[in-house]
């Protein structure tokens, strides 16, 4: 795990640390909160206990700003207890710059098994009693559909079809009417080219797991007038199913650690063994829009001379003839860090390789940052 994956998890913990020490368990430890109160409370705390990052709880209690209204919100002031909208404040100075810390839809993996509260809490619905299409994004701008799909058991028969890769998944319902115009139903109908990421599960009781992103091919109606849609998987031919970039070296990191604990004889059987071409995998790569002023002037201000070693840049740019070193940003980007002289140093090559895989130079770096 590298330092942004290990700050992360510390501040995911911290926010949750505080609404817990703040509203949590006060209000389920007073003799004078109803039961029916603590019930809302201990649904408020399973919500909040989703969230793997500081991004999306913060989105979570954007829902919060300004005079409550519930009646948990009138029984805890009442108590002289403190609701989400008093702490909000204070909670919002602590861990606002994690705000574009937010779960992506490429940190969800193929074959990984995932909660319905945390497939919901994605799509910004915090509702379990939330229908199965969920749209990412408002319809007409969303960016994907989330499905739930329960094989046996649950409100429709959904199931595989005898391809074994097809899903036969039905439109939402109301009363028996599978209305085309349930804006559900066109988020997908509307959209066929829009990503499906189908999260099945056999039994209504189990967690879901990630099955793959599909294609709405088209829809059937049954003899009683239930329609569903045929939903292929996506794949695009030669390649394998979308991973992020973080994802990919991570795997690729363990597999070159187990090759490297094999012997000379076994690795020499699977190289003779192995195809000269690679497979192609798709991948997608995020990027912070970096400001270009602020890689010059650390640049300038280093005057070809590495922030970390001391040493003098091992060599000049073809382009310009410039000394070649790299700008690292002391705190992550994608840790909440600023993109600022002030946040940044010109490192050479090999002093940039170490604070991303090895010992930081710098004690407020903490262990290998991430790559930023």
């Amino acid at each position: 795990m590298n330092a942004a994956s290990i700050e992360r998890s510390s501040m995911i913990m911290d926010a949750k640390a505080f609404i817990d020490q703040r509203v949590f368990s006060p209000a389920l430890n007073s003799q004078v909160i109803s039961g029916e109160v603590k019930a809302v409370v201990r649904n408020s705390r399973s919500w909040v206990n989703q969230f793997r990052r500081v991004g999306d709880l913060l989105q979570y209690f954007d829902r919060f700003k300004g005079e409550g209204t519930s009646k948990a919100f009138i029984a805890l002031r009442q108590a002289g207890l403190s609701t989400f909208e008093d702490v909000l404040p204070e909670f919002y100075e602590k861990f606002e710059p994690w705000r574009s810390d937010c779960t992506r839809l490429d940190d969800f993996v193929v074959g990984q098994i995932y909660s319905p509260r945390s497939i919901l809490a994605f799509a910004g619905v915090y509702d379990s009693r939330a229908g199965g299409i969920l749209p990412i994004g408002k319809v007409g701008t969303h960016r994907a559909v989330f499905i739930k799909a329960t094989m046996t058991g649950g409100k429709y028969n959904n199931t595989w079809l005898p391809d074994g890769t097809s899903l036969k998944y039905y439109l939402k319902s109301i009363q028996g009417n599978f209305g085309d115009h349930y804006q559900d139903n066109q988020s997908i109908s509307k959209y066929p080219d829009i990503p499906i990421y189908a999260f099945t599960r056999n039994k209504k009781d189990d967690n879901f797991k990630f099955s793959g992103i599909f294609k709405s091919v088209r829809i059937h109606i049954d003899p009683d007038q239930s329609k569903w849609f045929e939903l292929h998987r996506s794949d695009v031919a030669g390649h394998e199913i979308l991973t992020s970039e973080d994802q990919y070296f991570r795997s690729f990191d363990q597999l070159v650690a187990i090759a490297s604990a094999s012997s000379s004889e076994e690795r020499a059987r699977r190289l003779a063994a192995a195809p000269k071409k690679p497979k192609r995998r798709m991948i997608v790569s995020y990027n912070f829009e970096r400001n270009a002023d602020v890689v010059a002037e650390v640049l300038a201000q280093a005057a070809g001379i590495c922030g970390g070693c001391g040493s003098e840049a091992p060599f000049t740019r073809n382009s310009d003839g410039t000394p070649y070193l790299e700008v690292h940003h002391r705190r992550p980007l994608a840790a909440g860090g600023a993109d600022c002289v002030e946040n940044a140093i010109a490192l050479c090559p090999n002093c940039h390789r170490r604070e991303h895989n090895g010992p930081a130079r710098w004690p407020w770096l903490g262990v290998s940052a991430g790559r930023s």
